[in-house]
């Protein structure tokens, strides 16, 4: 029996665990890793119905996130809004997308996947409905409160979700759908208001957006828990019940007499282990990239709607806070600008498949450099739409790779603490972003987009530091 556990644990790096469960009946061969199992149940309907949970999951937070900025110009009309709480609204919901995120990726770790994205799903549709419903803005600053809380816990659980439930080497496939569901939140959110938001009002505008959040609570109810959650906290059991119903849903039978080898760790969710000696570089690394990002990312989902209302060419362009709805010329500038990001999504899909992530993601950073920086120049206002759209997609393009990597980068007893950690200090950088935009946007253009632009000089020389090519590293359990 110990050589044995020696055999399976060989490649644990002498991290300190237990094997989990009695073999003396079992032979050699019936002791199968996860990883093993996975590839008896193959690729089929049992992944595609998680991959599509966590895809409507996504769409929900990303819609809800990006409605803000297309319901704003509204609320600032009927409620009299001044630029001090617009802020507090976005920063609202920013700042506590990112303490929860934090906080909640360690739950997770301890807890498990499945009852942390039940939870926050359920008070995601709560906070949509009282948000609808809001009589007044300090109502609906409440319900935003709430709508961050849940989005940053979602989103930092269902990456764990979408990379764990199948063989390592279709773990792009699951964080494709996560980065498919944030573009198609954003995406379709600009596309309904464009079509509907004028018709239906922002009140059941928010109502439709919010809807497909049910289908996405239904499947999650459904589905077994994640394996590699089940099987390093010590749940063999349970761990085996869940392959073996993700083995029928794929029309396939496993043996009945195999068993898996887990571990019983006691490091879940430990902040010390992902800051230790081995993980220190890739958390440290991987958030300051993921900040400076999103920095951008979600300022200029503020910015796009405020340089197209406003007509503004170059950074050099005075603007006044006034009351000025989004005309549907507006409307299909940020919608454009904003599909535009999927020509990144593919391009970072494909080339971290074939070339790695390395490469292409300090390529694409230094791209962003320059559209920022041509963002300055006042040529024409098609000229500061084409800039603004290439920035667009070129963070997309950044963001989809560090989504590949985070997972990648860290064992499954740490895996969604560290996702929670990164996506904190990332959602902060998504706090201070918009916030730059409210607070200086009247002020001088030219002060956001020297911001935007020193963060993006940040974020590339991070990416020029860090030097870890995950492509070929396989999930690790601890």
């Amino acid at each position: 029996m110990a050589d044995e556990t020696q055999d399976i644990t060989a490649d644990r790096d002498n991290s300190p665990t237990e094997y989990y469960g009695s073999t003396s009946q079992k032979s050699d061969e019936n002791i199968l890793e996860l990883e093993e199992i996975y590839e008896m149940i193959g690729l089929g309907p049992t992944q595609y119905l998680y991959w599509l949970m966590v895809l409507l999951v996504v769409y929900s937070d990303y819609a809800e996130l990006t409605l803000l900025s297309v319901i704003l110009p509204i609320l600032r009309c009927e409620w009299g809004l001044s630029t001090t709480f617009e802020t507090a609204i976005t920063i609202t919901v920013y700042g506590s997308y990112a303490l929860l995120a934090a906080v909640f990726g360690r739950v997770a770790d301890i807890y498990g996947r499945k009852k942390v994205v039940i939870w926050s799903t359920m008070f995601l549709l709560l906070a949509a409905f009282l948000g609808a419903t809001s009589s007044n803005k300090w109502v609906f600053l409440v319900s935003r409160l709430f709508t961050g809380a849940c989005i940053g816990i979602n989103t930092s659980v269902v990456i764990c979700y979408a990379t764990e439930i199948a063989e390592s080497r279709y773990r792009t496939y699951g964080v494709t759908t996560v980065v498919l569901g944030s573009f198609v939140g954003v995406a379709a959110v600009n596309g309904m208001a464009f079509l509907f938001l004028q018709i239906v009002g922002w009140r059941w505008f928010i109502m439709l957006v919010s809807t497909p959040a049910l289908p996405a609570l239904v499947l999650i109810l459904v589905l077994p828990e994640s394996p590699r959650f089940l099987c390093v906290s010590g749940q063999q059991d349970k761990a085996m019940e869940a392959v073996r119903t993700m083995a029928n849903l794929n029309g396939r039978e496993l043996p009945g007499n195999i068993q898996m080898a887990c571990f019983d760790n006691e490091e879940l969710g430990s902040y010390s282990t992902v800051l230790n000696k081995e993980h220190r570089k890739s958390i440290i690394a991987l958030s300051v990239i993921y900040f400076s990002n999103l920095l951008i990312e979600f300022g200029l989902i503020v910015l796009l709607p405020l340089i197209f209302s406003s007509d503004m060419c170059g950074a050099s362009h005075t603007v006044t806070h006034e009351c000025r709805l989004l005309s549907q010329d507006d409307l299909w500038k940020i919608t454009i600008a904003t599909v535009g990001s999927i020509f990144g999504t593919i391009a970072a899909l494909f080339l971290a498949e074939r070339i790695g992530r390395l490469v292409p993601i300090r390529v694409a950073s230094f791209v962003m450099l320059l559209s920022i920086g041509c963002m300055f120049v006042c040529v024409n206002e098609t000229f500061t739409f084409v800039t603004s759209t290439i920035a667009k997609i070129v963070e997309a393009f950044i963001n989809v790779t560090v989504w590949i990597m985070i997972p990648e980068s860290f064992p499954t007893n740490i895996r969604s603490t560290a996702t929670g950690f990164i996506n904190g200090w990332g959602k902060a950088g998504g706090v201070l972003g918009t916030a730059l935009v409210y607070l200086l946007f009247y002020v001088s253009p030219y002060s956001v987009l020297g911001f935007f632009l020193f963060f993006s000089l940040v974020g590339f020389v991070a990416i020029l530091i860090y030097d870890r090519e995950t492509k070929y590293e396989v999930l690790r359990e601890i």
